[in-house]
């Protein structure tokens, strides 16, 4: 159970769910990690509340292939490769947000499964990380107002490796590569700018966390509730769903 509050928003309650492929993650969907000492967690949990999203830090995201597979850019093994889930699943400091891309359906899951299938092999891009994270620095901010906020962009294509890949700036160029999501949102940044956390908190790429009364909830969840103002609605599925 996690539980993280912000100063103008109210504590949000995340509840452990079984994963179940095909019910509550698919091939195609989008995972992000949050993992930290404070987190215990097994399974898939969800929670609700749009307007919470900003609460969850995320910092790795990976593109779901199958059941138990996972493409990754893994900066540890310098490489993009194929991943079980299980480890995500079954490892208590970590949780895994899965979001559904808009228009989503079993093609364009197989379209984006695809895609990064072909980057299997790939190395890791140090080069991009190095772009994050003097951006992201002080000295970097204070230039970045200098350059109007083209300091990332100009690092990025000083520094990108056009066949190399972080986690974040593979995930965005797989969406990039669909017709449907190209220069959407976040996308109309170069991939190699945008961080997880831009991409999980996208409103343009991924369908609308939807809030739905318990009464909705299939079976195979546990209900949690927000303490939002926000009076829930219903709705048949969970679009956002995390471990």
């Amino acid at each position: 159970m996690l539980e993280t509050e912000s100063p103008d928003k109210s504590a949000i309650q995340v509840t452990d769910i079984a994963p179940e492929f095909q019910v509550n993650y698919k091939t195609g969907y989008i995972g992000f990690l949050n993992k930290g000492a404070d987190v215990t967690s097994i399974g898939i949990s969800y929670f609700t509340g749009w307007d919470l999203i900003s609460d969850i830090h995320v910092t790795h995201t990976l593109i779901v292939v199958g059941e138990d597979q996972c493409i990754e850019a893994d900066m540890a093994n310098n490489t993009v490769k194929v991943c079980t889930l299980s480890k995500y699943f079954n490892d208590p400091n970590c949780q895994i947000f899965f979001r559904k891309p808009i228009f989503f359906n079993d093609s364009v899951g197989y379209a984006i499964a695809h895609k990064a299938s072909l980057e299997v092999g790939k190395e890791y891009d140090f080069g991009a990380i190095l772009t994050q994270g003097l951006s992201g620095s002080f000295p970097g901010r204070m230039l970045d107002r200098l350059l109007t906020g083209k300091l990332e962009e100009l690092l990025g294509n000083l520094l990108d490796h056009p066949d190399k890949w972080i986690c974040s700036e593979l995930v965005a160029y797989v969406l990039d590569e669909q017709l449907f999501y190209r220069d959407k949102g976040i996308l109309k940044r170069p991939n190699s700018t945008i961080s997880p956390q831009e991409l999980f908190q996208d409103t343009k790429i991924f369908t609308p966390w939807k809030q739905f009364s318990p009464d909705t909830v299939t079976k195979t969840v546990t209900v949690t509730e927000t303490k939002s103002k926000t009076k829930p609605g219903t709705d048949e599925g969970i679009d956002l769903i995390c471990k």
